[in-house]
C-alpha cells in the first residue's frame, strides 16, 4: 500500500496544462477517435501515489465536467467513465501497489483504462447497442491505443508528481 504525497503545486500545473492541450490541441493531431486522454493518465498517475485521499476523485470530477462540456457528447458520460477509472484505479492500488515502480502500476493502470473506454462506449451508445456490436473492431483498436500510451506515460507522470526530491 503506497500512501505517498503528491506534489501539489505541479499536479495542479500538470492538471491545467493537460486539460487545456486535451482540449484544443490533442483532438488536433489525431484522427477518427484515436485521440488520447493525457488527463486521465495522469489522473491515474495520481492516484497510484495517494490512493487513500478523496482530492483526486474531485479533481477527477472537475476535469470530467470539462471535458464533458467540450466533448460534443450527450453530457455525463465522460463525467462517470473518468470517476469510475479513479474508482477502479484506486481500489486497485490499495490492494495490490506494494511498491511503486512496479509492473503491477502498468497493470492497475490498463485496468482503469480498459472501465474508462467501457464505461464511455457503453454511456454514449446506450440507445443503439447494435452499434457497438457492429463497431466492435474499431472500438477494441481504440481500446488497446490507449492503454499502450497509458502504460507508455504513467511511470514518468508517477515519477515527476512523487515527492522524492534528490538532495
Amino acid at each position: 500500500m503506497i500512501n505517498g504525497k503528491i506534489r501539489n503545486r505541479i499536479f495542479i500545473l500538470l492538471l491545467f496544462v493537460f486539460l487545456f492541450l486535451q482540449v484544443t490541441f490533442i483532438p488536433q493531431l489525431f484522427f477518427d477517435n484515436y485521440i488520447p486522454n493525457i488527463v486521465l493518465a495522469l489522473l491515474l498517475a495520481a492516484s497510484a501515489l495517494n490512493n487513500k485521499s478523496t482530492n483526486i476523485f474531485y479533481a477527477a470530477f472537475f476535469t470530467g465536467f470539462i471535458l464533458d462540456i467540450f466533448s460534443g457528447n450527450y453530457f455525463g458520460p465522460v463525467i462517470i467513465s473518468i470517476l469510475s477509472a479513479i474508482f477502479v484505479s484506486s481500489y486497485l492500488n490499495y490492494y495490490f501497489l506494494k511498491e511503486l515502480f512496479s509492473y503491477n502500476l502498468f497493470l492497475i493502470s490498463a485496468f482503469a483504462v480498459l472501465a474508462y473506454n467501457v464505461t464511455c462506449i457503453f454511456l454514449i451508445n446506450i440507445s443503439d447497442f447494435q452499434q457497438i456490436f457492429s463497431n466492435l473492431k474499431q472500438f477494441l483498436l481504440i481500446i488497446i491505443f490507449q492503454i499502450v500510451y497509458t502504460v507508455i506515460l504513467i511511470y514518468p507522470l508517477t515519477y515527476i508528481l512523487s515527492r522524492k526530491t534528490c538532495k
